[in-house]
């Protein structure tokens, strides 16, 4: 049998708010970092897959590779900074990894939808270029098909290391020296399905509200329970709305989509072509009303 991947999509949006300080691991309780230095926090939130009732991920360590020389490189610079074996040293020409403060746990990935985030690291750390984020994830991860069947979700390359390269565009500077970072988990490609198991190869990628759009509406009846399909010829998000029909897409580059609400029979399915997705603004669409 052929590997499989879902044909939906998960984004995991890490916002990271880091509180840097040289040297010292605290927790960041301060809204505003002491000079010289950064604040970063880290949120999880996600588009949904409609297939799975649960997928559990079982996150231990979250980890940000820092430049703190005095030379400011552009983001080609890093380029050259593979992952390969970047767990196996502290520090490189590149960076020096530094860990962020957190409680490790288990996340249902998809309980954060349509908006909704999750904080999961909060610390000081040392200043400067952030160019890399690492996720360390543990063995409890699972996905359920339905409320009474698991299946173990181990990683496809035994590899527990999540490495996203950060570039300046995808960095948002908050008042008080704070820098925001999103991540875009694509479960729709991380997940695959060969000869009944299941294994995870994440895909992840970093990217900023101010350099995206989102796309927000209403949809009904519940009856329905459409699945939301976002895309055009280079891009494609997912989205299931909530229980009163509201629903959220984030991270859209700027550009035209299609919206496909692909509903449940006797419904009928809906389109609406030309939406367009503006730099830092939210897109409403009017609300829609399926029919049989």
């Amino acid at each position: 049998m052929k590997t499989k991947q879902f044909k939906t999509a998960i984004a995991l949006s890490v916002f990271i708010t880091i509180a840097i300080v040289s040297c010292k691991k605290e927790t960041s309780t301060s809204t505003t970092a002491p000079a010289g230095k950064q604040s970063v926090a880290v949120y999880l939130n996600d588009d949904p897959v409609p297939n799975l009732l649960k997928v559990l991920v079982d996150i231990r360590y979250v980890e940000v590779k820092i430049d703190t020389g005095k030379v400011q490189h552009d983001d080609d610079y890093y380029n050259g900074d593979n992952d390969s074996d970047d767990d196996q040293q502290h520090y490189d020409q590149y960076g020096r990894w530094d860990t962020l403060s957190i409680t490790p746990r288990v996340y249902d990935l998809l309980k954060l939808k349509n908006g909704v985030d999750t904080l999961i690291a909060n610390a000081y750390a040392n200043s400067g270029k952030i160019t890399k984020v690492r996720i360390t994830l543990g063995s409890n991860n699972t996905v359920w098909t339905d409320s009474t069947h698991s299946y173990p979700l181990p990683l496809c390359d035994d590899n527990p290391y999540l490495y996203v390269k950060i570039k300046s565009n995808s960095i948002e500077t908050l008042p008080g020296g704070q820098v925001r970072i999103r991540i875009d988990f694509d479960v729709a490609k991380s997940i695959e399905f060969e000869n009944g198991v299941y294994c995870l190869k994440p895909k992840l990628k970093s990217y900023s509200d101010n350099t995206t759009g989102k796309i927000e509406g209403v949809v009904k009846p519940g009856d329905a329970h459409p699945l939301l399909k976002v895309y055009n010829a280079t891009d494609t998000a997912y989205a299931i709305p909530e229980e009163d029909g509201e629903y959220k897409i984030r991270g859209l580059k700027p550009a035209i989509y299609s919206v496909l609400f692909k509903a449940t029979a006797p419904y009928r399915d809906s389109t609406i072509a030309n939406v367009q997705v503006t730099t830092g603004q939210t897109t409403t669409i009017p609300s829609i009303m399926l029919h049989q």
